[in-house]
C-alpha cells in the first residue's frame, strides 16, 4: 500500500474518532444541562441522540428514568408541603433534634411555646430551653429504642398577671438509624387540665368540709338532747334553735350547689327578656333595710338617670339573685354605724349597678380569688355570719349568663365596691355620663 494511502486511512480514522467524541461530548453536555434543570425543579426535556455505544445508551436510559424521577421528586415536594402544613396547624409543639441534641426543626406551636425562631435551628436544644426536666426527657428518649411519655413543668413566658408555670405532656420518639438519628418530641399544654383537676379536688374537699361541719353540730346537739337536755327546759329550746340554724345552713349550701350545677351544665333555667330594672332594685334594697337599720347602717339608693322605663335584657330571678347576694354581703360585712350605697348609671349599651360599702374590705392579694368557689377572705368570720363561700361565684356565673360583666375594688378597712354591667334592651335611647365610682357615700 502506498504511503499516502496509509496517511489517508489514519486521518479518516482520526476524523471518525473526533466525530464520535464530539457527538458523545454533545450528549454529555446535554445530560449535564438536563441534570441542572432537574436540580432547579424545572421540567426536563428528553436528550436527543443517535449516538451508539455507552454514551448513547446512557442518554436513552436517562430519557426513560427522568419522568419517573421527576414524578417522585414532585411527590416528595407535595408530601413535604403537606407535612409542613399539618405540623404548622398542630396545636401541639413539635421539635426534632439530632443525636447531638441540636435543633433540626420546630413547628409554629413550638416556636410560640418556647420562644424559638429560624435562628434557633442548629443550636443545642438545652441551650435554647433551659429546663432540667426537659433534659431528662431528651436523654430518656435518645437513650432507649422505646417511646417516652411524661410531664414537665416549664416557667411561663407570659408576663404579669400570669406568671404561673406551664405543665406540658411530653411524648418522645427516637428516630431510626444506626447510629441513632435523633428524636422527635411532641409537647401538649395540659396546664388547664391539671388546674381543673386541682379545682375538682379542692371542690370535693370543700364540699365535704362544709357538709361535715353543720352535720357534726346537728349530731352533737341531737345526742345531747337525747342524753339529758331534752328534759331541761332551759337548754332544750336553745339546742333546737341551733339545730334549726345548722339545718338552714345545710339547706342553703345545697341550694347554692344546685344553682352552680345548673349554671355549669348550661341548662335553660333562665329566660332573658326585657325587664324594668328600677322597681326590682328598689325591692331588693327594701328587703334588707330592716337589717341595715338594726346595725345602724346608712342605706342609700341612688338611681341616677334610671327610672321605671329603663329596661335591660335579663331574667328577673337571675338579677334578683345578683342584687340580693351583693347587697346582703355589703350589709353583712359592714360594721355598725357604717354605710352601704347602691348607685346606678347608664350608657347607650348597658346599665351599671355599683354596690359599695364602708366595710372591712378585702386584701389586694385576695381580690383575684373572691369569685372562686368556697374561697373566703376570712374563713372564721364568714362561717360565723352564715356564708357558704359560693355566693360570689354564683353572682359571676349569673352575670356572665346575662351577657354582662362584674368587677371588684377594695381597700382594707375602708370598704369594697362591686360594679355590675348589664346589657340594655336594643332601642333604648337614654344616654348619660356614667357615675364615677366612689369609696364614700
Amino acid at each position: 500500500m502506498p504511503e499516502w494511502a496509509g496517511w489517508t486511512v489514519g486521518v479518516g480514522a482520526l476524523g471518525a474518532i473526533v466525530l464520535i467524541l464530539g457527538r458523545w461530548l454533545a450528549v454529555v453536555n446535554a445530560l449535564t444541562r438536563r441534570l441542572t434543570e432537574m436540580e432547579a425543579g424545572r421540567h426536563v426535556r428528553p436528550v436527543r441522540t443517535r449516538s451508539l455505544g455507552p454514551v448513547g445508551r446512557l442518554a436513552r436510559r436517562f430519557n426513560e428514568v427522568a419522568p419517573t424521577i421527576e414524578s417522585r421528586i414532585a411527590k416528595l415536594e407535595r408530601d413535604g408541603q403537606q407535612l409542613r402544613v399539618v405540623l404548622g396547624g398542630m396545636a401541639e409543639g413539635v421539635i426534632a433534634i439530632d443525636s447531638r441534641r441540636r435543633l433540626l426543626f420546630a413547628n409554629a406551636s413550638a416556636d410560640a411555646l418556647f420562644g424559638l425562631d429560624a435562628r434557633s435551628v442548629g443550636r443545642f436544644l438545652l441551650e435554647l430551653i433551659r429546663s432540667p426536666q426537659l433534659q431528662e426527657a431528651v436523654e430518656a428518649t435518645l437513650g432507649s429504642a422505646d417511646n417516652f411519655s411524661g410531664e414537665i413543668n416549664l416557667a411561663s413566658r407570659e408576663p404579669f398577671p400570669k406568671p404561673h408555670a406551664k405543665t406540658l405532656a411530653v411524648h418522645g420518639t427516637p428516630l431510626p438509624g444506626s447510629p441513632q438519628g435523633g428524636a422527635i418530641l411532641v409537647f401538649h399544654d395540659v396546664s388547664d387540665l391539671r388546674r381543673l383537676e386541682r379545682m375538682r379536688e379542692d371542690f370535693v374537699a370543700n364540699v365535704s368540709h362544709e357538709l361535715k361541719t353543720p352535720l357534726a353540730s346537728i349530731k352533737a346537739y341531737t345526742e345531747t338532747l337525747l342524753d339529758w337536755a331534752l328534759r331541761d327546759e332551759e337548754v332544750n329550746v336553745r339546742f333546737l334553735h341551733r339545730i334549726e340554724e345548722q339545718a338552714e345552713r345545710l339547706n342553703q349550701l345545697i341550694m347554692d350547689l344546685l344553682s352552680l350545677a345548673r349554671l355549669d351544665s348550661g341548662e335553660g333555667i333562665f329566660d332573658h327578656e326585657p325587664l324594668a330594672l328600677a322597681p326590682l332594685i328598689r325591692k331588693c334594697v327594701e328587703s334588707v333595710r330592716g337589717r341595715a337599720e338594726a346595725k345602724g347602717l346608712a342605706l342609700d339608693l341612688d338611681f341616677g338617670p334610671l327610672d321605671d322605663t329603663t329596661v335591660i335584657v335579663a331574667d328577673e330571678e337571675a338579677v334578683r339573685q345578683i342584687l340580693d347576694n351583693l347587697i346582703d354581703n355589703a350589709v353583712k360585712y359592714t360594721p355598725e354605724r357604717g354605710w352601704v350605697r347602691i348607685a346606678c348609671s347608664l350608657t347607650a349599651q348597658s346599665v351599671s349597678i355599683e354596690v359599695a360599702d364602708s366595710g372591712i374590705g378585702i386584701p389586694r392579694d385576695d381580690l383575684a380569688r373572691v369569685f372562686e368557689r368556697f374561697y373566703r377572705v376570712d374563713k372564721a368570720r364568714s362561717r360565723e355570719l352564715g356564708g357558704t363561700g359560693l355566693g360570689l361565684s354564683i353572682v359571676k356565673h349569673l352575670v356572665q349568663s346575662i351577657g354582662g360583666t362584674i368587677s371588684v375594688a377594695s381597700r382594707v378597712g375602708e370598704g369594697t365596691q362591686f360594679a355590675v354591667q348589664l346589657p340594655r334592651e336594643h332601642g333604648s335611647a337614654i344616654t348619660s355620663t356614667p357615675l364615677t365610682p366612689s369609696m364614700s357615700p
